[in-house]
């Protein structure tokens, strides 16, 4: 049995490739994550990019066709970037150089029981530009242990105790919640979303398993907001890098954590490690 968690690249095929069929988007920045304890045909998909822009455009978006063809997606053409894989299972990379923009960074890095994340972004534009949104999509439609469509298994912290998405919002559901922190901010593409009536008080939203013996974690130094949906059994917690000025590099550290343990272990896992 592998000692750490493992990485490779994600390949367009399975029950999430079939899900999206109507739907399909660029792959390429997508990523397997599997912890030793996971039955063999079990994953967690990482789609890191699936946008990074700011209100009036974007750095990388990867739907087909763009998210926002009527707004800012109407003038985006697509470029596709590949992981260096040189060191996978245990790290993959991505250094992405977006003509007259900018350039961006993914660096996923899998440790015993957690999947370290570091990203940058670069402004190479003449002007500041901002807030930046970066969604960063944690999909476990294909992990048994973790789908969660009620909703009632993946929790945010109040500021006094971890609370379900469902007992927050009342059902299940896509609803916006935001982050401390985050400045309020909340994307255009979200804005006609519903709303969470909670606001996070740290950047980090856990999901527990059915049994209550694993946990997976997603959490960043700063966060804007998070959400779920249920298609597709995804969660976020969307890292924030705010404006950029002219010719300024942001990075933000995050991680993807998959313990034995519950969702309480959890939360002590990411507050010792980000406070």
């Amino acid at each position: 049995m592998a000692k750490s968690l493992e990485l490779c690249p994600y390949i367009w095929e399975g029950p999430y490739a079939k899900w999206r069929n109507d739907a399909p988007h660029d792959p390429d920045l997508c990523a397997d994550i599997r912890a030793p304890w996971m039955p063999p045909d079990e994953r967690l998909i990482a789609r890191t990019c699936e946008m990074i822009g700011w209100p009036k455009g974007y750095f990388y978006d990867d739907h087909f066709p763009p998210a926002e063809p009527q707004g800012r997606g109407k003038t985006y053409k697509h470029i596709s970037f590949q992981w260096n894989t040189s060191h996978a299972p245990k790290k993959l990379s991505a250094y992405c150089t977006v003509p007259d923009k900018g350039r961006f960074t993914v660096e996923l890095s899998a440790e015993k029981d957690y999947v370290d994340i570091n990203l940058s972004l670069q402004n190479d534009m003449p002007a500041s530009v901002g807030p930046i949104d970066w969604s960063f999509c944690m999909i476990a439609i294909e992990s048994p242990t973790f789908r969660n469509p009620e909703h009632n298994r993946i929790f945010i912290f109040d500021g006094q105790n971890l609370r379900s998405f469902q007992d927050i919002n009342g059902k299940a559901g896509l609803f916006i919640g935001k982050v401390v922190g985050g400045q309020g901010f909340v994307p255009a593409v979200h804005q006609p979303l519903p709303k969470s009536p909670v606001e996070s008080q740290e950047s980090v939203v856990i999901v527990e398993s059915q049994c209550g013996r694993y946990a997976t974690v997603m959490g960043f130094e700063q966060s804007y907001s998070t959400y779920g949906c249920i298609g597709n059994m995804c969660f976020h917690m969307d890292p924030f890098l705010g404006i950029l000025k002219n010719g300024e590099t942001k990075k933000i550290h995050g991680r993807l954590y998959l313990i034995e343990g519950d969702a309480q272990d959890a939360f002590k896992r990411y507050r010792n490690d980000f406070r």
